[in-house]
């Protein structure tokens, strides 16, 4: 199937009304939010979209810090972490239509999250990639991708240095 990933604008406004994931909170924020967000600067939202112009999924990204006591010593000593705050980059809100979970879709649109916030990395400081999984399912999903827990949290990262080595690799 051909896709396409684009950033959300206007012309998506039919093909995200149609959006269903499952999840209402995921299925709301794409059809009332994700636009303001961007136009306030908040974050980018992704889509992909195939030749109908349905809309697959999509992901969010942002700049955020997290605080150095949430990790754990080995993570804190990884990530370069002698500052109370490390910037990082969140992935805010992901999520698959209905009719397209399970079909790869999902790994499609993490892995050109995950690579753009390695190229973001070279131009901005941001020393890994963050998530706040929306529930268990979410978790075993990042999880399952090499994300890592923070102890006591339910967020989940990656360091950036992993993505730059993975991406390399490829290019």
């Amino acid at each position: 199937m051909e896709t396409q990933i684009r950033v959300l604008n206007h012309k998506h406004s039919s093909a995200k009304k149609l959006f269903e994931c499952g999840n209402l909170i995921l299925d709301n924020y794409l059809k009332q939010y994700a636009l303001q967000d961007q136009r306030r600067l908040q974050c980018v939202c992704f889509i992909l979209e195939n030749i109908a112009n349905q809309v697959i999924g999509y992901y969010t990204l942002s700049a955020s810090s997290i605080e150095t006591t949430l990790l754990d010593p080995k993570s804190a000593l990884s990530l370069g972490a002698k500052y109370k705050q490390v910037p990082v980059i969140l992935i805010g809100r992901f999520a698959i239509d209905v009719h397209f979970q399970r079909t790869g879709f999902g790994k499609l649109l993490l892995m050109d999250a995950l690579n753009r916030c390695a190229k973001q990395s070279e131009q901005m400081g941001a020393c890994a990639v963050f998530v706040d999984p929306i529930d268990e399912r979410a978790k075993i999903f990042y999880l399952k991708f090499g994300f890592l827990a923070l102890p006591n949290e339910s967020k989940l990262f990656m360091p950036i240095k992993t993505l730059q080595s993975l991406f390399q690799a490829f290019h």
